[in-house]
């Protein structure tokens, strides 16, 4: 194991994330309606998470910078320009990066993992969206809400809004931007067993997500956290909406 691995040099919310993927759906549901019934332990992961960024950050003194793909390859589902298209709801919208990596972690070791697209709704004012695509078959709701809320975390100071702004978004984030995060699910249409956990992960965001709004330390960056589905044998960039908190 790397230095950058070490779980030492991951944030506390980063470790469960790590942690949740190794486990089989059915663990995932009764560990989602644990933290439901007892979501101070969740809670304590993500405030923690937060001081550890936040503390990581005054302590850098170097900028940031980010590694994306700027370009359409392959049979990739979200490629730079591509608009998305979200069926029953307004947030339509386009991609301007894909893959986007952090090449230093907040505490200075590990990357705070992959952004799928970093994209702007297609509005008069564009507002700044972050994806998290489901990547294999046996992924859930629930490890990539933990993963997208890891990244916010990890991406709250200054610096890396800096680089966001400056190699992305090109200067419409402003001092106080506000960031939609989207969970994009996979959707076969036949009965999937991971459409319950994806209930309960909506019940688990939106207590994460008052928690971080309460939190004086977290900047007011996090807008909604919306979920959406795709048909991944065929899709067209036609998304549906499912939840938002």
């Amino acid at each position: 194991m790397s230095a950058a691995e070490k779980p030492s040099e991951l944030t506390a919310l980063r470790a469960l994330e790590m942690r949740t993927r190794e486990l089989s759906l059915d663990a995932q549901m009764v560990e989602c309606v644990d933290l439901l019934q007892s979501p101070e332990f969740v809670v304590g992961d993500l405030v923690h998470s937060v001081g550890q960024a936040t503390e990581a950050a005054s302590a850098r003194r170097t900028s940031v910078s980010l590694t994306m793909k700027r370009e359409a390859h392959g049979d990739a589902f979200f490629y730079p320009s591509r608009e998305l298209f979200v069926q029953g709801d307004r947030c339509s919208f386009t991609c301007l990066a894909t893959e986007i990596d952090i090449t230093a972690g907040p505490l200075g070791g590990a990357a705070p993992g992959l952004i799928d697209y970093a994209a702007v709704t297609c509005e008069a004012r564009p507002l700044p969206i972050l994806g998290f695509v489901q990547g294999s078959e046996a992924e859930s709701a629930y490890p990539i809400l933990l993963r997208s809320l890891s990244s916010l975390i990890d991406l709250a100071t200054e610096n890396w809004f800096n680089a966001l702004d400056r190699e992305i978004y090109h200067g419409i984030l402003g001092p106080t931007p506000a960031f939609d995060l989207t969970l994009v699910l996979w959707d076969d249409d036949v009965a999937d067993s991971r459409r319950p956990l994806c209930e309960l992960t909506r019940d688990l965001a939106e207590v994460l997500k008052t928690t971080l709004e309460a939190d004086p330390r977290f900047p007011a960056i996090l807008n909604h956290i919306v979920c959406l589905r795709m048909n991944q044998k065929r899709f067209d960039g036609r998304l549906r909406f499912v939840w938002r908190v």
